[in-house]
């Protein structure tokens, strides 16, 4: 009767019972215990496993393979899309000057003051200046963005008494720099572009001669020509109203960027100097008075200040680009910032 009952137990059983008062554990019942045949095994793991609907499973698979051929080939993001990810690095801090920028000519370079142009070349003058302030104003204090914890705007300064004294110290340890062949110094100094023109000329001079006595050159800053007003004159918004200055800031413009939180702040400061220098291929020295348009410019990514950096030098607005700006025409005067970073990007992502 206990072997009759052992037969009916499922496989896994381990123990037998018998209807006697006592129970016990039969070591033969484990060798008692019937195996199902290979045939029936596979029919049983089949139907245990084997889904009542196969629509989900096939889903599944088209779901899969569609993403497989996604990762194969991937969409092509739009410049814009890439403008907006594009990150401070990639952008770089070699943009150029910014478009639409107004430099006043030399007066021997203006119609005379009996001519309605004139007139009308001080009046563009006064209200592109007016508008370069204004973007200031808004970027740096109005727009300004509130800090997570106190809820007060975070402004940050102007620095416009700050201007002309950072535009001449960088003006005269870059030509310091660059006469020594310093490239630690200009790598702090200079934008991109600037810094690999210098290098460049480094390495002609160190190529000619081979002696460091001989490839370097000597600079030095004579003095400055003009008049030097006292610290409490020589303040904005006096400063632009003094004449004969040595030093005056002539734009100080900022623009957004196409990517997120970021501008650029770009100052233009004439200064006007005597120096003298001796290169590398000639053995005496020359005494010129120059007058450099310094560019200084600092990128702000997310709140966080970048510091100044040297642009390098640049000149005056043409008369053919002031009377493109009288004429009101919308077309801008060469490649706008917009294009100049798409340029970048494209370089930089192949598209």
């Amino acid at each position: 009767m206990s072997q009759s009952i052992t037969k009916l137990l499922p496989v896994q059983a381990t123990m037998t019972f018998s209807f006697p008062t006592t129970t016990s554990i039969t070591s033969r019942s484990f060798a008692q215990i019937p195996r199902p045949c290979p045939q029936c095994a596979g029919r049983t793991s089949y139907l245990s496993t084997r889904q009542f609907s196969t629509t989900r499973r096939r889903e599944a698979l088209v779901k899969n393979q569609q993403t497989n051929l996604d990762s194969r080939l991937p969409r092509q993001s739009s410049m814009k899309s890439q403008l907006k990810k594009a990150s401070k690095q990639q952008m770089g801090n070699d943009l150029g000057k910014l478009p639409q920028t107004f430099i006043l000519p030399p007066s021997s370079e203006l119609p005379p003051w009996t001519t309605l142009k004139r007139s009308k070349i001080h009046w563009l003058q006064l209200k592109t200046a007016f508008k370069d302030w204004w973007s200031l104003v808004v970027f740096l204090k109005w727009d300004a963005k509130r800090d997570p914890l106190t809820g007060k705007k975070m402004r940050k300064p102007m620095e416009l008494d700050s201007r002309v004294a950072i535009a001449k110290d960088m003006h005269e340890r870059f030509h310091v720099a660059l006469a020594k062949g310093d490239m630690k110094t200009l790598q702090a100094l200079c934008c991109e572009g600037l810094l690999a023109t210098a290098r460049t000329r480094i390495d002609k001079r160190k190529a000619l001669f081979k002696r460091a006595s001989k490839y370097v050159e000597r600079w030095k800053l004579m003095g400055y020509t003009g008049w030097a007003y006292g610290p409490l004159l020589d303040r904005w918004p006096l400063s632009p109203l003094l004449p004969g200055s040595h030093a005056r800031v002539v734009s100080d413009r900022l623009a957004p960027l196409p990517v997120a939180d970021t501008y650029i702040r770009q100052c233009i400061v004439r200064i006007r100097s005597v120096q003298r220098y001796v290169l590398a291929d000639e053995e005496k020295g020359k005494t010129r008075r120059h007058t450099d348009y310094v560019v200084i410019q600092k990128i702000t990514s997310k709140g966080q200040d970048g510091e100044w950096k040297l642009w390098g030098l640049t000149e005056p607005t043409t008369m053919d680009e002031i009377d493109t700006m009288l004429a009101g025409s919308s077309k801008e005067i060469g490649a706008t910032l917009a294009e100049r970073i798409q340029d970048k990007l494209s370089n930089l992502t192949g598209v």
